[in-house]
């Protein structure tokens, strides 16, 4: 189904905060654990050129990127997961530790909130909060 979708993400490193709000048209569909929603990155996020798919299971979330760059967060609540983070110049190793994760979403939308802690490399990469809000098109 096609959906409009409203970001709202909160970057925080070394007490510095920097907040990215995106509202662009995605798709929901139903996926076998719960639901897959996908959009294209903007030039707002930084991240043109890629889609992000975030793949909806009942206590977890996977949050995939491909095309300019490629990677997958796995957001699972209290713990704590290594992924590969690939850009055009080059890899790095991520470690995400995820705080919370809510979710209320179904066929016709809702909505997605998760927070969660970054590192690359075992350097502290900073903190994020993302609210996502899903409506009909």
């Amino acid at each position: 189904m096609d959906v409009w979708i409203s970001i709202i993400g909160v970057q925080t490193l070394d007490g510095e905060s920097d907040t990215v709000e995106l509202d662009t048209a995605g798709k929901l569909e139903a996926a076998e654990e719960g639901f897959r929603l996908s959009y294209e990155e903007s030039p707002v996020t930084g991240l043109e050129g890629a889609v992000t798919t975030l793949h909806v299971a009942p206590r977890q979330v996977l949050l995939e990127r491909s095309g300019a760059l490629n990677s997958l967060l796995v957001l699972e609540p209290g713990k704590r997961h290594q992924s590969l983070y690939e850009t055009p110049y080059g890899s790095l190793t991520m470690g995400v530790y995820t705080e919370s994760l809510e979710m209320d979403l179904d066929e016709s939308g809702g909505a997605l909130a998760f927070a969660y802690t970054m590192d690359m490399n075992g350097a502290a990469a900073g903190r994020h909060e993302v609210r996502v809000a899903v409506r009909p098109a």
